[in-house]
C-alpha cells in the first residue's frame, strides 16, 4: 500500500470518529435544527430581498425579527389561549342526562334507548383523559430549561442558515462527488417534496380549520380556539383530517337534542370544510409534488416517532427523497419538477 493509500484510509477512519461524535453532539439539539431548516426555506425570499437592500448580515436579522413579529408570537398566543381552552373543555366536559336525551330526541328520531352501563366507563375515562391533561401540563413545566436552549439553537441555526445558506449548498454541491445534472435533479427533488410537505399541508390543514371555527362560531360551539388548533394538528394527517373534529361535534349536537344544528354541521361539514381539501390542494401543489398516499402515511408517522413535531413535514421528505435517490441510482425519471 502506498503513502497515499494509507493517508487516505486514515482520513476516511478519522472522519468516521469525528463524523460520529459529531453525529452525538448535534443529536440532542436535532428538533431544533430541523425546524430551523424547515423556517429557513419559508422565510428564505423574505431574506433575499431584505439582504439585497440591507447587506447579509443586516437582512438576516431583520427577516429573523419579522418573522418572530408576524409569525411565532401570534402563534404562541394562540396556542396559549387554546391551551386554556383546553383545560376548560376537560374540566367542564360532561355526559348530557340520559333521560333529556331521549326525550329531546323522541320527536325526531323515536325513542332511543341509552343503557345505563354506558355511563361509568365513559364517565372514567374522561377522568383520566383530565388527569392525563394535568400530567402533560406538569410535564411541560418540567421541560422549560431545556426549551429555552432548544430555542436558543433553533435561533443560532436559522441565523446561519439564511445568511449562508447559498454557500452552505455550494459547497455540498462541490464535496459531493456527483455530476452537476444529477446534483441539480435532487436539490429540485428536496425543494419539491419541501413545499409539498410544509407549504401543501400546512394550507390545507390552515384553511379547514378556519372552516370549521367558522362553523362553530355559527352554530354557538364555545372554546373554538381549541377547536380549530385540534383542527389545524389534526389535518396534517393523511386520511384523518378535520372529520375526526366536526364529525364528533355532530354526534354530541345529536345526543344534546341541537338536531336542527347537527344537521346544518353535518351538511356544512361534508361539503366545505372537508371538500376544501380538492380546491385548495391543487392550487398549492401546482409547484411542487403529490405525495403518494403510503409515502405521507408513513413519512407523518414515522417522521413524528423520531423527530417530534417537526417530523411531521421531515419525515415525508426524508421518503421522498430515498425514492428519488433510487431513481437516480436505476435511471428512472422522476417526471418534471419546479425548483426554486
Amino acid at each position: 500500500m502506498s503513502s497515499a493509500d494509507g493517508g487516505a484510509t486514515f482520513l476516511r477512519a478519522l472522519l468516521l470518529v469525528v463524523g460520529a461524535l459529531a453525529v452525538l453532539l448535534v443529536a440532542p439539539f436535532l428538533q431544533a435544527l430541523l425546524a430551523a431548516g424547515l423556517v429557513a426555506y419559508l422565510v428564505a425570499p423574505v431574506k433575499d430581498r431584505l439582504a439585497a437592500r440591507l447587506g447579509p448580515t443586516v437582512g438576516t436579522t431583520a427577516t429573523i425579527l419579522v418573522t418572530v413579529v408576524i409569525a411565532v408570537v401570534p402563534f404562541a398566543v394562540v396556542v396559549g389561549v387554546a391551551a386554556e381552552q383546553a383545560l376548560a373543555v376537560a374540566r367542564t366536559a360532561s355526559l348530557p342526562d340520559a333521560a333529556a336525551v331521549q326525550a329531546d330526541l323522541r320527536p325526531w328520531l323515536g325513542l332511543v334507548p341509552m343503557p345505563d352501563a354506558l355511563t361509568g366507563p365513559v364517565t372514567d375515562a374522561l377522568r383520566t383523559g383530565v388527569l392525563g391533561l394535568l400530567g402533560g401540563a406538569l410535564g411541560v413545566l418540567g421541560g422549560i430549561p431545556g426549551f429555552l436552549v432548544g430555542t436558543v439553537v433553533f435561533l443560532f441555526a436559522l441565523f446561519y442558515l439564511l445568511r449562508d445558506g447559498e454557500r452552505f449548498v455550494a459547497w455540498l454541491r462541490g464535496a459531493t462527488p456527483l455530476d452537476p445534472a444529477t446534483m441539480d435533479r435532487l436539490v429540485a427533488r428536496t425543494d419539491a417534496l419541501l413545499w409539498a410537505a410544509v407549504v401543501g399541508n400546512v394550507a390545507v390543514a390552515g384553511v379547514q380549520a378556519v372552516l370549521t371555527v367558522v362553523g362553530f362560531l355559527f352554530i354557538g360551539v364555545e372554546n373554538v380556539v381549541f377547536w380549530g388548533v385540534a383542527t389545524f394538528l389534526l389535518s396534517l394527517l393523511p386520511i384523518i383530517g378535520a372529520s375526526i373534529v366536526w364529525v364528533p361535534a355532530v354526534g354530541y349536537l345529536l345526543l344534546v337534542g341541537r338536531v336542527p344544528a347537527a344537521i346544518a354541521l353535518l351538511v356544512y361539514g361534508a361539503v366545505v370544510v372537508s371538500g376544501s381539501d380538492n380546491l385548495v390542494r391543487p392550487l398549492v401543489m401546482q409547484r411542487g409534488t403529490d405525495l403518494n398516499a403510503a409515502v405521507l402515511v408513513l413519512g407523518i408517522f414515522g417522521g413524528v416517532s423520531l423527530f417530534g413535531f417537526v417530523g411531521l413535514f421531515v419525515g415525508p421528505v426524508v421518503l421522498g427523497l430515498a425514492k428519488t435517490l433510487v431513481d437516480v441510482l436505476a435511471g428512472v425519471s422522476d417526471g418534471p419538477t419546479d425548483s426554486r
